[in-house]
C-alpha cells in the first residue's frame, strides 16, 4: 500500500512552513518520534500541527529579533557604499542615532563656541593691545566759572548765560563758539588753550580772556551791574490805565546824529531789568498817541534802582451824535489835530478812544460825506467823552 500523502508536504501549505520552522528551530532531542501506521501518522501530523501553531508565535518573535538588527546593519552598509556625488546631497546622520531615525532637531553646522564667548573678542586681532596711554583716567581739563554783581558780593545763583569763544577768528571773521551753558556757577570741560568768556545776566554782561592749563581751574567774572524797576503815574497820584504804559531804555551814549535803538524795548511797569552800572535814558509811552514822558536814571552796581515817571495826559473817548447824549453814529472816520495842524490820531468807528497829552485839540468826524468838528481841551488825569454834534 502506498503511503498516505503527508498534508504538510503540499505546496504552499502552512503546515509545510511550520514543519520547516520546526526542523530549523526546535532542537533535535525534542522532535516527536514517528508513530506506525496511518492512524499514528495522522496523530503525528495533528500533534505537530498543534505544536507548530503554539511555536509559531515564538518563532516569529525570534525571527523579528534577528531581522531588526540585520535590517539596521543593512541600512548602515548601504549608506557606506554611496557614491561621492550621492554623499554630498546632505550631511550623514551621526552613528549614535538609534535605529537610523533622524534627530528631533537638525544639528547645527556652525563651529562650536564656548558658552561665554564674547562676540566682540572675535573681532580682535591677534596683536596684543597697546599699553594704555599715561593720560587715560585723568580728568579732562576744565574751567569752573562764577559771576558776581560786585567784586565783594555773593555769587549769582541762577540766570547767567555763559558763552566760551575761541580766541582766533574763523573764516567768517567771527570768534567760534566753543561752549555754552546757563545757570549760576558752572563747570565747563575745556582743552588747554586761550579763550574769551562772556557772561550775560539779563541786559548786563561781562567779558574776559582766560587761559586754561592742564587741570581744573576757577575764575570769576564781576559784572558790575545792578537792577532797574520802573513805574508811572498820571497827574500827581493817579494810576494809569492797565497795560497802557510801556518803557524804552536807551544808553546814554551820543547817537552821532542817528536815532538810537532801545537796548530794552517795551518794558512793562513793575518789571525789573538787570543792567550794567551806568546812566540810561528812559522813554515812557502812555497809549499810542503823543503821551510821552522822558527821564535819565543812573543804575548803581549791586543795587536795585527804582524810578517813577509822571504822565500829564488823559484818555479821551470820541462820539458823533445827532443830539447831546444821543447814540453814537457808526461808520464814522476820525482825525485829531493840534492847533499847529499836526495830526496825532486817526481812527474809524463809533467809539474810538485815545490817550492824549495835555493841551488843546480839534476832533474832526466824517460821516455820510459830511464833516463835523469840535475843539476840546485835555487836562491831566481827566478821562472823559467828547461828543461831536452832526448838523
Amino acid at each position: 500500500m502506498a503511503p498516505c500523502p503527508d498534508p504538510s508536504a503540499a505546496p504552499g501549505s502552512k503546515s509545510l512552513e511550520i514543519a520547516t520552522l520546526i526542523r530549523l528551530i526546535r532542537p533535535p532531542g525534542q522532535i516527536h518520534p514517528n508513530p506506525v501506521g496511518i492512524a499514528g501518522r495522522w496523530q503525528r501530523i495533528k500533534h505537530d500541527r498543534n505544536w507548530g501553531q503554539e511555536l509559531h508565535g515564538h518563532a516569529s518573535r525570534r525571527l523579528l529579533h534577528f531581522i531588526r538588527p540585520a535590517a539596521s546593519l543593512a541600512l548602515l552598509g548601504w549608506a557606506t557604499v554611496l557614491t561621492p556625488a550621492q554623499a554630498q546631497d546632505g550631511p550623514v546622520p551621526p552613528a549614535d542615532i538609534p535605529d537610523g531615525a533622524a534627530p528631533a532637531e537638525p544639528l547645527s553646522l556652525a563651529p562650536l563656541l564656548p558658552d561665554q564667548t564674547d562676540p566682540a573678542a572675535l573681532l580682535k586681532s591677534d596683536k596684543s593691545d597697546p599699553a594704555p596711554r599715561a593720560t587715560e583716567g585723568r580728568p579732562q581739563p576744565g574751567l569752573t566759572l562764577e559771576a558776581k554783581l560786585i567784586a565783594d558780593g555773593p555769587s549769582i545763583p541762577k540766570g547767567v548765560v555763559w558763552r566760551v569763544f575761541g580766541k582766533q577768528p574763523g573764516a567768517d571773521g567771527k570768534l567760534p563758539l566753543v561752549r555754552e551753558s546757563s545757570g549760576g556757577t558752572v563747570s565747563l570741560p575745556l582743552k588747554a588753550g586761550d579763550y574769551i568768556v562772556h557772561a550775560a545776566y539779563g541786559r548786563a554782561g561781562a567779558m574776559k580772556e582766560i587761559s586754561v592749563g592742564g587741570g581744573e581751574e576757577h575764575d570769576t567774572l564781576v559784572l558790575n551791574a545792578g537792577g532797574l524797576k520802573l513805574d508811572a503815574l498820571v497827574g500827581k497820584d493817579q494810576a494809569p490805565l492797565p497795560n497802557l504804559v510801556k518803557f524804552d531804555i536807551f544808553t546814554d551814549e551820543p547817537g552821532n546824529g542817528e536815532e538810537r535803538s532801545a537796548i530794552v524795548p517795551g518794558l512793562r511797569d513793575d518789571e525789573i531789568v538787570r543792567l550794567n552800572a551806568g546812566t540810561y535814558h528812559i522813554v515812557s509811552r502812555y497809549g499810542d498817541a503823543n503821551a510821552i514822558a522822558r527821564a535819565d536814571v543812573r543804575v548803581e552796581a549791586g543795587k536795585l534802582t527804582e524810578m517813577r515817571m509822571f504822565h500829564q495826559a488823559a484818555r479821551i473817548t470820541l462820539k458823533l451824535v445827532s443830539e447831546s447824549g444821543g447814540e453814537a453814529l457808526a461808520n464814522t472816520s476820525w482825525t485829531v489835530m493840534t492847533p499847529a495842524g499836526e495830526t496825532v490820531f486817526d481812527s474809524a468807528g463809533a467809539f474810538p478812544d485815545v490817550v492824549l497829552a495835555i493841551g488843546d485839540y480839534t476832533a474832526i468826524a466824517k460821516h455820510d460825506n459830511q464833516i463835523h468838528e469840535r475843539n476840546f481841551k485835555v487836562e491831566p488825569g481827566l478821562n472823559r467823552e467828547i461828543e461831536v454834534l452832526s448838523k
